[in-house]
């Protein structure tokens, strides 16, 4: 006969026990249908929170995924040179952090973001990636001992597989080995006015085990539930904010607004006469719910998929067997900064509580605002006026003009050679391809001026405009006048080709603030530059960056 050691014995004893009270509300009695803790307000303030995908980060020992990794930027020399390099993405920071430690990380990544105007993160929390953990609790550690003002909170993230009982009972013993390591108290945490800890979904629902007999009752309130246990479990009260990451029907909505305090939408794009934010947003405004909006800068796949899936290849090797004939890129037609500026302004009208920033680091879908050679600081900027602006703060910019340039490298029609990857749409989209065939610049002037780019020249009024030039090859030059005095001038390191090489879709950006937005970043960072179409480029040294 086998022996049975005391401390298994306390464990057999122990989890029926916690099984027991996470489901001592198995049966289905809806208790949890517009509770009025509902319609309180999320955010005591106005708040610019960004997803962060928390695995992505850069330090001694932890190198970037494939899709994201310099080392497979360029076209040649690298084992991806038969696609033309996968990576069509590149970190600024990467040499700089490559010997950091992660703390180092952590507090350069924080510094960046609020550089950019990003208030907080909600971390991309997935099952089974428990090393995540460390990143996170390094957030928290870092940000108390540097009093950086800065809030986190998680990001509950397709959980897949398993059962209800076992997914929330990772979840739970992950969530509260972080709560030991970093206080539950600890004033970082993204929390509402009355105690709860905010909480995003990303696709959240299938935490659930959702009966077939449902017992009259909606899917949504299995979900709730699950998320009401989890919550018990982990010993705190949770404000979810549940994603629409497609088209919704008002019915569908409103059943989640039935179970749920608030949503956010991920990148479902800005039209005009039919923009889902403003059926969600009437329909919050309606049921006493909070709206919080979403705004993304761009959408195309440093990563590869297979062909007509969103099956990623999760190494440059894998793609590189596949070859070009079995994959492609996804993308979203975002008009170079239109999508960007209209979803803010979105926000700002209908009085949107956070602005969600989709995303802070994910390079491998291309809507990142961290530092990167291609996005460079231009969507920054315009996060920076805009939420003065949706706060009712001066300007940042009052007492200087400042010029901002968006262009892809080459117009839609034409076929890059010889490294020519599909780039799809996934979704529909709001704007025609032609949108982005042009050289869009934003210009944000103390007074009224003359905008000179490639030699066209128009009147440009104070304040914010948007003005399109046609594109043709080569760098873009850009001045600024006044009285015949110079105000603005630079010439983008990027240029614009007839000949692509690769397939490339991603929105560059280049303004008159480069200078002033990387100096002083963080100690011995040094930005970097995109320029494969502009063989003149001269690099423009910055001042010494001083010590954090």
């Amino acid at each position: 006969m086998h022996s049975i050691c005391p401390g298994r014995i306390v464990r057999m004893l122990f989890l029926p026990v916690v099984f027991l009270l996470l489901y001592i509300d198995t049966n289905a009695q809806d208790s949890l249908k517009n509770l009025p803790e509902y319609s309180l307000p999320i955010a005591g303030q106005k708040l610019v929170i960004a997803h962060c995908m928390t695995n992505i980060i850069r330090f001694k020992g932890h190198p970037f995924e494939d899709a994201c990794n310099p080392d497979y930027y360029s076209p040649q020399g690298n084992i991806t040179a038969p696609l033309g390099g996968l990576s069509q993405v590149k970190v600024m920071a990467d040499s700089l952090l490559a010997n950091a430690s992660l703390d180092e990380a952590v507090e350069f990544e924080m510094r960046a973001a609020i550089r950019s105007g990003i208030d907080g993160f909600q971390f991309y929390y997935t099952l089974g990636n428990k090393s995540w953990d460390d990143i996170i609790k390094a957030y928290f550690r870092v940000a108390d001992k540097k009093h950086i003002n800065f809030k986190f909170t998680f990001c509950i993230s397709h959980p897949k597989g398993s059962t209800e009982a076992l997914k929330i009972a990772e979840f739970s013993s992950r969530i509260n080995s972080i709560f030991a390591a970093v206080g539950r108290n600890n004033p970082h945490w993204l929390r509402t006015p009355d105690g709860k800890l905010v909480v995003y979904q990303w696709e959240g629902e299938p935490l659930a085990d959702v009966p077939a007999d449902k017992q009259g009752l909606p899917e949504q309130f299995y979900i709730a539930r699950a998320y009401k246990r989890l919550a018990n479990a982990v010993h705190e009260r949770f404000a979810c904010v549940f994603t629409i990451n497609k088209e919704i029907s008002r019915d569908d909505l409103d059943k989640f607004l039935d179970y749920f305090p608030a949503t956010w939408i991920w990148t479902l794009p800005y039209a005009d006469s039919n923009y889902i934010g403003k059926m969600v947003a009437a329909e919050c405004k309606l049921r006493h719910r909070t709206f919080t909006a979403s705004i993304f800068s761009d959408f195309y796949t440093s990563k590869l998929q297979k062909k007509g899936t969103w099956d990623m290849y999760r190494s440059a090797a894998e793609a590189v067997k596949a070859g070009i004939d079995k994959v492609d890129r996804k993308r979203v037609i975002t008009g170079l900064s239109y999508n960007f500026r209209k979803l803010f302004e979105f926000g700002i009208k209908n009085d949107a509580s956070i602005i969600n920033v989709i995303t802070w680091n994910d390079y491998p879908e291309g809507h990142h605002l961290a530092p990167e050679i291609n996005h460079n600081e231009g969507f920054s900027i315009l996060l920076n006026y805009y939420k003065n602006k949706w706060k009712g703060l001066p300007s940042p910019y009052r007492k200087r003009d400042v010029a901002i340039v968006f262009f892809k490298k080459y117009k839609h029609t034409i076929q890059p050679k010889p490294y020519n990857i599909p780039v799809v749409s996934f979704q529909k989209e709001s704007l025609p391809e032609s949108s982005e065939d042009s050289i869009e610049v934003i210009t944000i002037l103390k007074a009224p001026a003359f905008l000179k780019v490639n030699g066209n020249t128009r009147s440009v009024p104070g304040g914010l405009q948007s003005i399109r030039f046609p594109m043709h090859p080569g760098a873009v030059h850009v001045t600024v006048s006044r009285s015949s005095k110079i105000a603005v001038h630079f010439l983008t390191p990027e240029g614009i080709t007839d000949c692509p090489y690769r397939s490339d879709r991603i929105t560059y950006t280049f303004s008159s603030e480069f200078n002033k937005f990387y100096t002083n970043m963080f100690t011995r960072f040094k930005p970097g530059y995109s320029h494969e179409y502009n063989a003149q480029f001269k690099e423009v040294v910055p001042k010494r960056n001083r010590k954090n």
